[in-house]
This record gives C-alpha cells, structure tokens and sequence, in this order.
C-alpha cells in the first residue's frame, strides 16, 4: 500500500451553490446571473450558497479551496515554530501613495497579496505581546479602506483583530510545518446535505448554513478554524 505524501495548507471555507427554495427566487438569480456573465465577459453566478470545507495549498494560487474528505489526517496549528518565511521585518509605512500606508522598500502588489491570501504570522507589537494569527487586509465603514492586520488564532471577531503598527516586528510564512498543535485526528464529515448550525442562538447572524456537518468536532468549531484560515498539514486519505 502506498502512503501518500503530506501537504501543508491553509483552512479555508468552500462555497458550495445551491438552489433556492422560493422558485421566483431562483428565477430571478439565474437572469441577472446571465446578464452579468454577458457584461462582462465571463462567468458570474448570484445566488445561494452553503459552507464546506477546504484548504488552499501553500505557494500556490487557488481560487476554489480543495475540499476535506472523509479519512484525511489533518494537524490543525496555533503557533509556528518551524516554516518557510515569506517576509520579515519591521513595520514602516510609506502613506505617499495609501493613507494607511504600504511597506517601505516593497512594492504594494505584493505587500497586499499576503494580507489577500491570508497567510500565517508572528506579531511581536512594540510592547512585546507575542501573537500569532493569519493576515488580514480588514475593512469596515469608517476604515476609509483596508487596514493591514492579523487576526489570532483562537480568538473570534475584534477580540482576535489586531492591526499592525509602526514598529512592530512581523514575520510572514509562505509554509508552516512545526507548531504547537490545536487538534489533530481524522476529518469526518456527514453527508451532502444542507443543514443549519446554532439554530437555538437568538441572534440569526450567528446561523449558518454548512454541506457537510462535521463528526470529528463540533461542526461550529471547525468552522471557527476555516475563518481563522488556520495552518495545516493533510495526509490525504488513501485512494
């Protein structure tokens, strides 16, 4: 039996389309799909869709994640001790050009693309905190454009945002292969079915619809990961 080769990752969340319930609903999608798609040229699909699960591969250029499947060993990773390195340095903006500034001495094309592919990092802030988290070109009302930071492992909205500083020591990693480890075992997914997480929450933004429902952990939890675009290393299963 062959055994297949590991490969690091990042977590990301697949969307997988499906129809409306409301008919009319769908009708409508699929005309202004079409009309789109004729404007510009290319493929455009409006409409519904649910959450699955994936991961980008490291170095590479995706636009769709590679799915999780049933039988899969993944290492799930909080920190870094061992990587690849991207970029390292001390944070200094050049604001000519940006008023929230691009890196000094790096073109803006690429000091934006690691913060676009959400890659993992270690932020050490100028009073000495130690964070690690994936980049994050965040934008909000009132950010008058994106604002570069990295969001923590671990932590869920604001708590975990925290946006870089002049001054602060960042290391940027194209590759993870050591961390400390958050989880690690066998992914197990239900089937291919919609279905709805955190009905009982009050709150409707907190309901989420998922394909596949997860067995290995609650499927709220990994789903916390895939936002966190947490590192990875996935043995695929055995084909």
């Amino acid at each position: 039996m062959t055994t297949q080769k590991p490969v690091n990752g990042i977590m990301a969340v697949r969307y997988v389309p499906v129809p409306y319930d409301d008919p009319e609903r769908q009708r409508k999608a699929d005309e202004d799909s079409k009309a789109l798609s004729e404007k510009f040229g290319q493929s455009i699909r409006l409409g519904r869709s649910v959450y699955d699960w994936g991961y980008h591969l490291s170095g590479k250029k995706q636009r769709d994640a590679v799915p999780f499947q049933t039988g899969d060993l993944v290492r799930v990773f909080k920190t870094v001790t061992d990587g690849d390195v991207k970029w390292q340095g001390t944070v200094d903006y050049d604001r000519t050009k940006y008023h929230h500034g691009f890196q000094k001495g790096m073109s803006p094309a690429k000091w934006t693309g690691m913060f676009y592919d959400c890659l993992p990092a270690k932020l050490v802030t100028k009073d000495g905190r130690t964070i690690y988290g994936a980049l994050s070109a965040h934008a909000e009302t009132g950010t008058e454009g994106e604002v570069w930071s990295v969001c923590e492992y671990g932590k869920e909205g604001y708590d975990g945002l925290n946006c870089l500083r002049e001054g602060d020591s960042l290391t940027v990693y194209s590759t993870v292969r050591n961390g400390d480890i958050e989880w690690q075992g066998i992914f197990d997914a239900g089937p291919e079915q919609i279905s709805t997480i955190n009905k009982n929450e009050k709150e409707l933004w907190k309901h989420h619809e998922v394909w596949r429902e997860t067995n290995h952990m609650p499927t709220n939890q990994w789903l916390q990961f895939s936002w966190q675009n947490r590192p990875v290393i996935i043995v695929p299963r055995q084909p």
